[in-house]
């Protein structure tokens, strides 16, 4: 193959790339600049609850708190969850652990002198829904077609973007290589993503 064919085909499969995956490159520049206006840590406040939703559970016994927490999680088909985190017993004893979805945390409490499974919904602000998007990918959140639908264009997405620059590169090399502005970008770039690295390692 030609070194003209190649140029070409890398620059139309360049452009599809990006044309293909143009939401999720709006979604993660949107929730980049969001980040950038969060609350300092200590100062995040959790939105408040919207829902609760009770539902019947009784404990077998024998089991250890992380066993009752995944069964607890299994019969409470929460949708969209993508794991359940900071299992521990509340002040009363009672079993409780936090569930991570895209649309909003769960906070679950086991009452078990009851036998009731109680799950607070706190609803995400457009803002955090978009940066959970973000982060979605596809062996996380299996629980709905849509999400499933959604990680794995996320993921395909992630590999473009990876596509699109080093391919962005060769298209420069391949025209260009002599522009001082692109010298110096790449330069100034790579030298400050070494200092930052450097920096924080």
């Amino acid at each position: 193959m030609s070194a003209k064919r190649i140029y070409d085909w890398t620059k139309k499969i360049h452009m599809y790339a990006g044309l293909l995956t143009f939401s999720a490159f709006v979604v993660w520049g949107v929730t980049g600049i969001h980040a950038v206006f969060l609350a300092p840590p200590g100062e995040y406040k959790p939105p408040p609850v919207s829902s609760v939703r009770e539902i019947p559970f009784q404990a077998p016994g024998g089991w250890d708190d992380k066993q009752l927490a995944k069964a607890i999680l299994a019969v409470s088909a929460i949708p969209m969850a993508g794991g359940q985190y900071n299992i521990h017993r509340d002040a009363q004893s009672n079993l409780a652990f936090n569930v991570f979805t895209i649309n909003g945390g769960r906070e679950v409490t086991f009452f078990e002198n009851r036998g009731i499974v109680r799950i607070d919904h706190r609803v995400n602000s457009t803002w955090d829904y978009l940066s959970s998007m973000h982060t979605a990918h596809s062996r996380r959140h299996r629980q709905t077609a849509s999400v499933i639908a959604w990680g794995y264009f996320n993921e395909f997405a992630t590999w473009a973007f990876l596509f699109m620059t080093l391919s962005g590169v060769y298209l420069w090399i391949a025209t260009r290589p002599n522009l001082r502005w692109a010298q110096y970008s790449l330069a100034g770039m790579a030298a400050l993503t070494l200092g930052l690295w450097i920096a924080i390692r």
